[in-house]
């Protein structure tokens, strides 16, 4: 693979292809079996030998729901992604589809406060797109545990962190691009934790200075269902004065402004928000300033 120019050193490659043909190759196995073992089931029970049908129908069920749910796993009919991660961003192949809408990005759909002036291409490399860090916008992270508790989501491990659910979850990051492509990593790329988590750290490392510099400026702020500005947190219509915000956080797969005084608390499920980390450092650090003054 040719290295794309500007996006520095190569780090780790996450390729779901392994994967997929693993995944055809069992599901061809498996059709094949369920295809041996339904005429001799059949067989045996024409022939009165239930005691050789009974196991051979139970077998041949097995084999069919197993088939059935690798055939529901996504990556079988579609093209396995591969991620190049490099020092200063991603090449993505295959190349995403078409961008999101100009109605869509008006209505807030880029999950963040969007940057003014011209957007600039993604850049292709064959079938590939290449992605500097500068060029993804937001990031959605969903964890769905898969066992043990009932469902969540949570937005990710800050950096650092070091009590984030690990085994059983299943990891989804939804990640906006300056020139409005969605690019969509999930658990069909092996090691896609280790992917979204750098991902979040370098769109937090670049997001909080550019939103806090346009509240500064006076500019209302919009992450998710939140609207952030000088005067306070606002959701659904219902704002808290930053002398009333007790604390900004994320837990329980909710992103939660507490409240003093009584004060209702704002609330939005994490995994569903973008930017979801961003906006408690972006609140924090306003949160700060404020009572500083």
């Amino acid at each position: 693979m040719a290295e794309p120019p500007g996006l520095g050193e190569p780090v780790r490659t996450f390729d779901a292809r392994p994967a997929r043909r693993r995944a055809l190759t069992w599901l061809a196995a498996l059709v094949a079996a369920v295809a041996v073992l339904v005429p001799l089931a059949v067989a045996a029970f024409l022939s009165g030998r239930a005691w050789l049908g009974a196991p051979l129908t139970v077998i041949a069920m097995g084999c069919a729901a197993a088939a059935g749910w690798i055939a529901g796993w996504g990556i079988v009919w579609k093209r396995a992604p591969v991620v190049h991660l490099f020092t200063g961003g991603l090449l993505v192949s295959p190349a995403p589809g078409t961008a999101l809408t100009s109605a869509r990005r008006a209505r807030g759909d880029w999950g963040e406060h969007a940057p003014q002036g011209p957007r600039a291409p993604s850049r292709p490399s064959g079938d590939a797109a290449a992605f500097a860090w500068d060029d993804l916008v937001s990031v959605t992270v969903s964890g769905v545990h898969l066992w043990g508790r009932a469902p969540a989501s949570s937005p990710g491990p800050p950096p650092g962190a070091g009590d984030w659910p690990t085994g059983g979850t299943r990891w989804r990051f939804t990640v906006v691009t300056s020139d409005g492509h969605v690019l969509r990593f999930g658990d069909e790329l092996p090691g896609v934790r280790a992917l979204g988590e750098t991902i979040a750290a370098e769109v937090t490392r670049r997001a909080v200075p550019r939103h806090l510099a346009a509240v500064k400026a006076g500019e209302a702020v919009r992450l998710g269902p939140f609207t952030v500005d000088l005067d306070g947190v606002e959701k659904d219509g219902q704002r808290i004065p930053w002398q009333a915000v007790r604390e900004v956080g994320i837990g329980d797969g909710l992103v939660t402004v507490r409240s003093y005084g009584g004060r209702p608390d704002l609330a939005a499920v994490a995994g569903h928000m973008p930017d979801a980390l961003p906006f408690t450092l972006l609140c924090d650090q306003i949160k700060e300033t404020q009572d500083a003054h």
